[in-house]
């Protein structure tokens, strides 16, 4: 594991398509239908068809990205509620695998998550971190018969801007940095880090 990659290029990319999909959650519910699209490159047409064909993979990959980066703080979800997670895998990446100074950071715990929270009652945090939890797994990682329901725009928003305080407060200022720039593509591999 490249910690300066992780830290330059796959945080900052997951961040930009949690950004992104809040970006198509309100386009896809702000146009009109029918929603047909076109996708031209360099004058060429690529792709046509309604615009969901776009923007649905958008949403869904926000929230993939959006459980990523919870889990790679600590937290999970069980029943509702904002856990610390456990059981992890081997090979995964963690919060743990960074140091200041020799001194490992700590995963996140449910309750300083939830205190960071401060745009309202701390149970609307709570609803809005949860349901990335269940929007990917229940919504987009497995056919299921339960799909999660009863969220909003304003849950994708808090959790959005929630997400990412909580990698910058947790892990790059106690790092002493910014979050970098997503990564652009990169023109010798014809493609983008992610």
């Amino acid at each position: 594991m490249d910690k300066t990659e992780v830290l330059n290029v796959w945080i900052p990319y997951r961040l930009q398509g949690i950004e992104t999909m809040l970006w198509a959650y309100n386009q896809l519910y702000d146009l009109a239908s029918p929603r047909r699209m076109e996708v031209f490159v360099n004058g060429t047409k690529i792709l046509q068809g309604d615009a969901s064909a776009i923007l649905n993979p958008m949403l869904e990959v926000g929230f993939i990205y959006a459980r990523s980066l919870l889990e790679f703080l600590g937290l999970a979800a069980k029943d509702g509620r904002l856990v610390e997670r456990s059981g992890r895998f081997q090979d995964d990446i963690t919060i743990e695998h960074f140091d200041v100074s020799g001194v490992h950071l700590k995963k996140v715990s449910p309750s300083s998550a939830l205190d960071a929270y401060t745009g309202g009652p701390r149970e609307r945090g709570e609803h809005a971190l949860v349901a990335m939890f269940e929007l990917a797994n229940k919504g987009t990682a497995h056919l299921s018969s339960r799909f999660p329901d009863g969220y909003t725009n304003v849950d994708l928003e808090i959790a959005c801007k929630g997400v990412r305080a909580l990698v910058e407060d947790n892990l790059y200022a106690k790092l002493g940095m910014q979050i970098p720039e997503p990564p652009k593509q990169d023109s010798k591999r014809g493609a983008s880090h992610g």
